[in-house]
Parts: C-alpha cells; sequence; structure tokens
C-alpha cells in the first residue's frame, strides 16, 4: 500500500501562494500611494477655518497711524528731557509698627522695609502733661528687610494716658519715620 502525501500538500502549497500574492500586491499599492501622495501618505490639507491667519498689515501705514506715532514719539522725548520742577528730595526708607504693648514695660518693634546694618532707630514719645520719653538703638538686617532692635520703655518713666509714638530710621542721608498712638 502506498501512501500518496502529495494531496495534502496542495492546500498549504495555495494559502502560501495566495499569502504571497497579497503581500506583493499590498507592496506595490504602498509604493504607488508613496511616491503619488495618496493615501495613507497624502499631504496634511488644513481647513481653513482651523488654519492660523496672518493678521500682521504689511501695507503702509495710514495718516492716523502716523501722526499718532509721531505724537508718541514726541510725547516721549519731551518726558524724557523736561527737568523735574518737583525738589528734589532725600530718599525715604519705609518704617512701619509690627507692635506696641503697654504693660509693665512698652515693647515697641518696628519693621524696615529695606536691608540695612548701619542704619540708627530713634524713638520720640510725647504724652499727657507734656511728658516725652526718647531712646535709639541699631538695626538688626533680616533677609529681605530690616527691624530697629526694640525699644522696651519702662512704664516708671512714663504716665498713664494717651502718647503718641514715632520711630524715626536715618541711614546716610535717607530717612523715613512712622508715627502711631497708643492709649498706655
Amino acid at each position: 500500500m502506498k501512501i500518496y502525501h502529495s494531496s495534502q500538500q496542495r492546500p498549504l502549497r495555495f494559502v502560501a501562494i495566495a499569502t504571497g500574492i497579497i503581500v506583493v500586491a499590498m507592496l506595490g499599492w504602498l509604493a504607488y500611494a508613496y511616491s503619488q501622495q495618496k493615501w495613507p501618505f497624502a499631504a496634511q490639507t488644513t481647513d481653513s477655518a482651523t488654519a492660523p491667519q496672518n493678521t500682521v498689515d504689511y501695507n503702509e501705514p495710514t495718516e492716523d497711524q502716523v501722526s499718532a506715532g509721531v505724537a508718541a514719539k514726541e510725547k516721549v522725548a519731551k518726558d524724557a528731557t523736561t527737568p523735574s520742577t518737583e525738589p528734589s528730595s532725600t530718599p525715604t526708607i519705609p518704617v512701619s509698627f509690627t507692635s506696641v504693648q503697654p504693660g509693665e514695660t512698652v515693647y515697641i518693634r518696628t519693621l524696615i522695609g529695606a536691608v540695612t546694618s548701619g542704619a540708627t532707630c530713634s524713638l520720640t514719645m510725647s504724652g499727657p502733661n507734656s511728658k516725652s520719653y526718647t531712646a535709639s538703638t541699631g538695626v538688626q538686617a533680616l533677609s529681605s528687610s530690616s527691624t530697629c532692635q526694640g525699644f522696651n520703655v519702662p512704664m516708671s518713666n512714663l504716665a498713664p494716658g494717651n502718647w503718641t509714638i514715632t520711630v524715626t530710621v536715618t541711614d546716610g542721608a535717607s530717612t523715613g519715620a512712622a508715627t502711631t498712638e497708643k492709649t498706655l
């Protein structure tokens, strides 16, 4: 008895040949599509509604635009060359109170809006019955500001009542002051 295997190889050979033809046809289509810019290699077209629009006007300026430009240039030139009519003042240092705490000892703290370590803080207090108090201290520099080293005023040096408190900071030619009222 003889067994022939050739009949089993025919369907396998047919599938292999058909697959080869399909692959060659697809490669041929892709080569054609690429060379002719067909799908899937079609050039990107932008919709005019979504495409960015050039809004720059390259035409010559109108008379109104020219006169507005000339006026703006003249104003800038005039402002740059006109001397200031205001008298020059000494630079100021921003000073503010952070706390005034009454008690047996009055604690007065201030903040200086500039970084400095060579300035002097002066305290002047005016109170009831023409009483006054003065003191002076140095400055402590911080990372982005400074502070007076603080005033600790014994209440025995003051009288009960309404006081006007002024702290003046002097650093060379620059000065600054802050004033507040407090009942002690």
